[in-house]
């Protein structure tokens, strides 16, 4: 129930990877086959697993997890995560197309798992009955997608493309590009893309970039860098702004400012109390507004024009 004048917990959002995978989302990836999806979830869930940092980056919460592989054979599989040498880690469940949905929603609502990956909608969802084509497909995502949400447990589904018109290299990947009609973006909380850059600025240089919806903003662009002697990923760049390691300290210093002075001060004075830019201090604050971690009060002026505002402590 929301509290009176909008509520503090509007926007709260509880991450299982921060910035990617949020508890009770159902999470869309889709790459082209071979683009390194299956090994990126595999370090997700190693990740998740041990409460590590997600590509050197992303905080995690520790928990149990599963890994539902459904797009490689169980020996090729198994030939990675021993080059990861994740062996004996999180749980992995080697499953036959079509994937029994009682069964899934069974584990779901067990909720002994705090996220399920599962590889892929496209290799696991199909039945000759219905494809992936089909305009009822997207009803299997929405059908599990809402005991994701109901039981609070996160959901990431990785996705074929389709072939690229007269086969050219894809540059970046839109939402048109996904296998399926256009309504299997609509049943899922959130999708990135993974894309392996055909003018690398470094060795196995992809991207990974959100294309919008819920919990991600679109547009928000991951430059990561790979490795084929053990499929180590680590976010290496951004594409505009600063890396999660270095808004999270930013934050955090915010956050120490005004547990020592908490009075309302303007982002220019923040920015000056924190060694940052006028703008890296905006965007910092407003998210921080939006998720109730900051108040905002605007500042009555009698001008027109648009108001300006003092952040403080809650």
């Amino acid at each position: 129930k929301p509290a009176k004048g909008g509520g503090v917990d509007v926007g709260k959002i509880h991450w299982v990877i921060r910035d990617f995978l949020a508890s009770g989302a159902l999470v869309l990836l889709a790459a082209e086959m071979g683009s390194g999806k299956s090994t990126l979830i595999y370090r997700a869930a190693e990740a998740i697993y041990e409460g590590l940092l997600f590509l050197d980056q992303l905080p995690t919460r520790k928990g149990e997890i599963l890994v539902i592989q459904g797009d490689e054979p169980k020996a090729e599989a198994e030939k990675k995560i021993r080059r990861m040498g994740l062996e004996a880690q999180f749980d992995i469940c080697y499953a036959e197309p079509p994937l029994d949905f009682d069964w899934l929603e069974k584990i779901i609502r067990s909720k002994v798992y705090i996220a399920i990956l599962i590889d892929s909608m496209t290799s696991l969802f199909a039945t000759n009955e219905l494809e992936v084509t089909d305009l009822g497909f997207p009803r299997k995502l929405y059908r599990i997608g809402k005991v994701f949400a109901e039981y609070n447990v996160a959901g990431l589904i990785t996705s074929h493309l389709n072939k690229p018109p007269e086969n050219k290299i894809r540059n970046r990947i839109t939402k048109h590009d996904i296998q399926g009609v256009a309504t299997i973006g609509a049943a899922v909380s959130d999708i990135w893309s993974l894309c392996k850059v055909p003018k690398p600025e470094w060795p196995d240089h992809y991207n990974l970039e959100c294309l919008g919806k819920r919990h991600c903003k679109e547009g928000t662009l991951w430059k990561l860098q790979g490795n084929e002697e053990d499929y180590y990923w680590s976010l290496k760049e951004v594409g505009d702004g600063l890396k999660p390691q270095d808004r999270i300290h930013l934050q955090g210093k915010i956050n120490a400012h005004f547990k020592k002075s908490p009075q309302s001060i303007p982002l220019s004075e923040i920015a000056s109390k924190i060694g940052t830019s006028n703008e890296y201090a905006r965007r910092i604050c407003t998210e921080m507004f939006e998720v109730g971690l900051l108040k905002r009060t605007k500042v009555i002026t009698g001008q027109k024009g648009r108001p300006s505002y003092l952040y403080g402590n809650k």
